[in-house]
């Protein structure tokens, strides 16, 4: 994002954009390196494609490439260093300031063989740039996701829904600060707002398949014989949960849950699901707790009775009792 943003900041400050790009082979811009057939980063390509330039990296180990650029930002470095090397700087902002400041002044110095200044070039060139767009770049990181059953991808530790038709298929996620969008072959078929908290879902009622077709799914059956193996008071639970309108929404916790009884066993399991049922609580983290809970329970029991010791006679002490 981070590259992207200071690509956008450059065209700004020009006023203008450039027909071709030449980037270093960073990871952010080129997605594998090649002389002749580069792999372009998908974040990098659709930015290119806002501005309508070509993106032509820059040879490995080949600084010719971009010679004048490599060398003007060394001759400004040893400008700068050599304008503050008495100079302390507070702060981050402080020190941006400066970098400006001096920016300009070195930008129009007359440039030692060109005899023109740096700005006065720029003036010239400038008449050659294309024109902005209209529209601002809103810069998007790119990831790629599959969809799972309960028609719901993950994403920076939260879950998307997008349509169930797409189960199965690895989606294009593009993100910005407060979006997250979802295509599929260059067709956005979902748009949600960014989850700020982990852990939490997305879900567009619309993305569900009808009920009567979901409730008939394998993995909800399955999810469903399972429970009723560990015992009557999981089953109810588990149909608590797979028995609302949308029943895949909670297909992802109901196979957590049912996934304790492997994790610690059946009798542990069911005897949560009673405290589930009872007080309405669904959550596969409460029924874990009351799980754990009970296992701290029987192991205390066990050392107790084991710790039980005979007390050695003494004239001064009543009783000969064993100590607890």
């Amino acid at each position: 994002e981070d590259f992207l943003e200071s690509q956008v900041n450059m065209f700004n400050y020009f006023g203008g954009t450039t027909q071709l790009l030449s980037p270093d082979n960073l990871k952010s811009a080129v997605t594998k390196t090649h002389r002749y057939d580069p792999v372009i980063n998908p974040a990098y390509t659709r930015f290119a494609q806002h501005y309508g330039v070509a993106v032509v990296p820059a040879r490995v180990r080949e600084p010719k490439d971009k010679a004048i650029v490599e060398r003007t930002i060394q001759i400004f470095q040893r400008y700068f260093y050599m304008k503050v090397r008495r100079r302390t700087f507070t702060s981050l902002v402080e020190l941006n300031k400066g970098l400006r400041e001096h920016l300009v002044l070195f930008n129009n110095k007359t440039h030692r063989i060109f005899r023109r200044s740096r700005h006065a070039m720029y003036l010239e060139e400038k008449l050659h740039l294309g024109p902005l767009p209209a529209e601002a770049y809103k810069v998007a990181t790119h990831h790629m996701a599959l969809l799972s059953r309960d028609c719901h991808l993950q994403f920076d530790k939260n879950f998307y829904s997008a349509p169930h038709v797409l189960r199965g298929k690895r989606l294009d996620v593009w993100a910005t600060s407060k979006v997250v969008e979802i295509y599929h072959d260059g067709e956005r078929v979902a748009l949600h707002g960014r989850r700020q908290t982990s852990g939490t879902f997305a879900t567009d009622p619309e993305h569900y398949p009808p009920a009567q077709q979901a409730y008939a799914e394998e993995d909800i059956q399955k999810t469903i014989n399972r429970a009723k193996r560990v015992g009557p008071q999981t089953h109810k639970l588990i149909l608590a949960l797979l028995g609302e309108v949308a029943p895949l929404k909670n297909l992802r916790r109901a196979q957590g849950i049912v996934a304790l009884s492997w994790k610690y066993n059946f009798e542990l399991l069911e005897n949560a699901c009673v405290d589930g049922n009872r007080f309405n609580n669904h959550r596969l983290q409460y029924l874990e707790r009351i799980i754990k809970v009970q296992q701290e329970s029987a192991s205390g029991s066990a050392t107790k009775s084991e710790s039980i010791l005979e007390r050695a006679f003494n004239p001064y002490l009543r009783g000969t009792g064993p100590l607890h």
